[in-house]
């Protein structure tokens, strides 16, 4: 009679057994599933405009986001694997992979991530990187064997190709593993035919592998080797294989290995765990005692929450499932990886989760970072891996649609705050800022360090902040154009070298504003509800992916939502149905174009801006399309390019951009000005998407305005003077705002500035040698032109405003001083 255990291990290998079947009647199999492909997103866009009382959309619990590196920074359209490595030197770089590239960032100074060198590779959704000595090694899906570059000159920015090793077997590979004591390196899984196991090759020339080995008896997802040092299998390499029957799946378990003989492989020990559909992928504790196995597709199956599984293994031959533990959301749970007591895992919709393993048969979530703010759903987005080996205590993470992350655990060590506010319009000759900068958890600031950062479109401007003392710091923003649309952010770094920003991880977040003292808005249209845009042209030829007018369904080249928020409805190019494939109706056979209503700017220049999606990367062909917008100030009889968004551009991998221009750079403002948007497909089997949402025209005003010196009393009205000036000819205009409606005021105005305590406030005009009497509307406004000239000469003024809302009934503006020319 067999005992208890093996009826166990034989009840869980038949439950596995008939799921995995059951999955694999279904298009819900592995990684190379239809179902998993469909998923695939468009990446998010490579900068991330801010409102000032916006965040980043991340939550989090014990991580601090100190960088992040955006997808299309990579030239990728999806993210895969990461991994880090240590210069000879301690320099610390991420390794971050994607659907067409390999690239090197140095992380250094973790909040100051630099892309050092972007390899391209073969397109494939899965690409896995390890590192052994100087040396990178990767492997996919596509097809490309193992490829292979020298990083010992990475210090110098250099990285070198070496080439690729295509023996044993099919090129195609789902992962790469490393036992750095014995210098072998182990393909494992790929391609989705025959049983793919391990193909073993020795590194004992790292930059040429040599094929010693294999073993196909299973299929092998993943796998960890390491070399035992005590024991019964003391100076043996061992290799613990995430495994099924076949790459669709089939008895999922853990296969143990004694890998020592290449030649002749033995297997020690086996496990199989309940609830078991796809083994995918685990890693020991430093103890070696136990294992952490996470199971790729139990959630979606079963509808259980994200379940890790520890086996005990602490007896090679004879490994036990013991337990299991969870985050407590619906997510799947990826890669995982032990680092002392912790436990840090990619759970690809609910982000990077860290677990304390003190005791390792019930590990408990101390800390998490959700990458995906979206949801926690059981779908293959969000995050992908993790990597937590730097000396330093930076961990990386790379996520599917947004790109590299680097944290630190704990909170951040340098809050900046911008004082008032982060400013989004800024006075075009130059707006002043102060941040107050403040240091915590035993870290020092580098006073030194900190910076306004500032990219108007020709590359980022660096202002430095001046230390004004009490933990705050001045500087202005430079002049600019009027109408100038910028991305800002502040930073400063500790004495320890890190860097910190405001918003965190920025430039992949900023703040955006626009060089403008006001601004008017003439359109701001959501487009939830369709204007009467015409959705054709003469000369389209395009024969799907037609523009339409709809709640975008999610590809990886379409978006899923559309830009406003909250809303759902924009342009978009075609539309195809829940879970159909790639490019069911995306553009195909030329152009399709989208042109606006008749705007009427005949009242001056204006600015208009819209967010626009555009994807000709997500497919396997060569990128070789383009999207293109035109303005016409005569109602589309003759037509001025505003943009070309084409092959290689970072926007041309999907993404939500928005785009800014004055009217008057490209045509004269007329009652008939119009755009058109033109998405074009010059190759059939390329995958082309488009979107248009949130168009918006403005008209900034950019005049002058005088001084403001202060003294406002009690109330919150706001007195200005702005417009072409003071000097004769000259017209400005005076404008109270804020203050009570339908109230009796008074302008009091003369030549000193001593301010005079006056009913609960101070007025600065006193002696006074005129008062204007006058009543604020129903908005508590008052607003009338100024004229210029008869000086030189200086005034100062302010108002007080009746107010019962206020001590003694009157509120007093702010004051200012009135310079006028001659």
């Amino acid at each position: 009679m067999p005992d208890t255990r093996s009826l166990v291990r034989a009840g869980c290998l038949a439950l596995g057994l008939a799921v995995s079947l059951s999955l694999l009647a279904s298009p819900a199999a592995a990684h190379d599933s239809p179902e998993f492909m469909v998923g695939v997103r468009a990446p998010i866009p490579a900068s991330i405009v801010l409102t000032p009382t916006a965040s980043t959309g991340f939550t989090s619990s014990g991580v601090a986001l100190v960088g992040l590196v955006p997808l299309p920074e990579f030239g990728g359209a999806t993210g895969a694997d990461c991994w880090g490595y240590t210069s000879g030197s301690g320099r610390e770089y991420a390794l971050m992979t994607t659907r067409s590239s390999m690239s090197f960032v140095e992380i250094t100074d973790p909040g100051r991530p630099q892309i050092v060198a972007t390899l391209p590779a073969v397109n494939s959704l899965w690409r896995d990187v390890k590192t052994y000595q100087t040396y990178a090694y990767w492997v996919s899906e596509g097809g490309d064997g193992v490829q292979i570059a020298d990083m010992s000159q990475i210090d110098n920015g250099i990285v070198t190709y070496i080439g690729g090793v295509f023996d044993a077997g099919t090129d195609a590979s789902h992962n790469v593993a490393i036992d750095v004591d014995a210098g072998f390196l182990y393909r494992t899984g790929g391609g989705g035919g025959a049983t793919e196991g391990l193909r073993i090759f020795s590194l004992a020339n790292p930059a040429a592998p040599v094929f010693v080995g294999s073993w196909n008896t299973r299929y092998v997802h993943d796998a960890q080797i390491v070399r035992y040092t005590s024991g019964p299998f003391a100076n043996q390499e061992i290799a613990f294989c995430y495994s099924e029957d076949t790459s669709g799946g089939g008895n999922p378990g853990v296969d143990i290995l004694n890998v020592t003989n290449k030649g002749a492989i033995v297997s020690i020990g086996d496990a199989f765990y309940g609830s078991a559909v796809f083994s995918h992928q685990g890693w020991l504790s430093p103890d070696r005692q136990y294992l952490y196995l996470n199971d790729e597709l139990d959630e979606r199956a079963f509808g259980t929450p994200t379940t890790t599984h520890v086996l005990d293994v602490s007896d090679l031959t004879d490994p036990t499932p013991v337990a299991s533990f969870s985050a407590g959301l619906p997510s799947i749970d990826h890669n995982l990886y032990t680092k002392g007591d912790l436990i840090f895992e990619a759970n690809y919709r609910s982000g990077m989760r860290v677990f304390d393993a003190s005791n390792p048969t019930s590990p408990v979530e101390t800390a998490w970072f959700d990458t995906f703010p979206e949801d926690d759903a059981a779908e293959f987005n969000g995050i992908w891996s993790v990597y937590p080996y730097f000396d330093s205590g930076t961990v990386i993470g790379s996520d599917a649609e947004r790109g590299l992350f680097v944290w630190r655990l704990g909170a951040r060590e340098l809050d900046l705050t911008v004082s008032g506010g982060a400013p989004t319009l800024i006075d075009p000759d130059g707006e002043p800022l102060t941040v107050a900068i403040a240091a915590a958890g035993g870290a020092t600031l580098d006073v030194a360090t900190a910076r306004l950062h500032v990219d108007s479109g020709a590359g980022s401007v660096e202002v430095p902040l001046a230390d004004i003392g009490g933990g705050e710091f001045a500087g202005s923003f430079p002049a600019l154009a009027c109408g100038t649309a910028v991305e800002w952010f502040v930073s400063a770094r500790t004495t320890g070298g890190i860097t910190w920003t405001d918003p965190p991880a920025a430039p992949g977040f900023a703040y955006g504003a626009t060089a403008a003292v006001s601004e008017a808005v003439l359109i701001a249209d959501d487009l939830e509800v369709a204007p009467a845009w015409s959705l054709s042209a003469p000369g389209d030829t395009a024969f799907t992916g037609l523009w339409i007018h709809a709640d975008p369904i999610a590809t990886a080249a379409q978006p899923e939502d559309d830009h406003s928020d909250p809303g759902s409805q924009c342009f978009v190019t075609g539309q195809g149905s829940p879970l159909g494939s790639l490019g069911e109706n995306d553009v195909d056979g030329g152009a399709t174009t989208l042109t606006t209503i008749d705007y009427d700017l005949s009242g001056g220049d204006a600015t208009i801006s819209y967010w626009r999606w555009f994807s000709n990367a997500a497919g396997s062909s060569t990128p070789d399309d383009s999207f293109t917008v035109d303005i016409s100030n005569d109602g589309g009889s003759g037509w001025t390019n505003v943009e070309v968004i084409g092959p290689g551009d970072e926007a041309a991998f999907g993404g939500w951009y928005r785009h800014s221009f004055l009217v008057s750079d490209l045509v004269t403002p007329t009652a008939t000005v119009r755009l058109r948007f033109v998405a074009e497909d010059a190759n059939d089997a390329s995958i082309v998407e488009a979107a248009v949402d949130d168009l918006r025209i403005t008209r900034f005003d950019c005049g002058t305005c005088q001084t403001d010196v202060g003294f406002a009393g009690p109330g919150s009205a706001i007195f200005s003077v702005c417009g072409d000036g003071l000097e004769s000819g000259d017209v400005s205009t005076l404008k109270l705002e804020n203050a009570a409606p339908n109230a009796g005021a008074v302008l009091f105005a003369g030549f000193t500035n001593n301010p005079t305590p006056f009913l609960g406030g101070d007025l600065v005009p006193v002696p006074f040698f005129v008062q204007v009497v006058l009543v604020t509307d129903g908005n508590g406004e008052v607003e009338f032109p100024v004229n210029g000239g008869g000086g030189p000469l200086s005034v100062f003024a302010q108002i007080a405003i009746l107010d019962a809302g206020v001590p003694y009934g009157v509120a007093v503006s702010n004051a200012l001083r009135l310079d006028f020319g001659p």
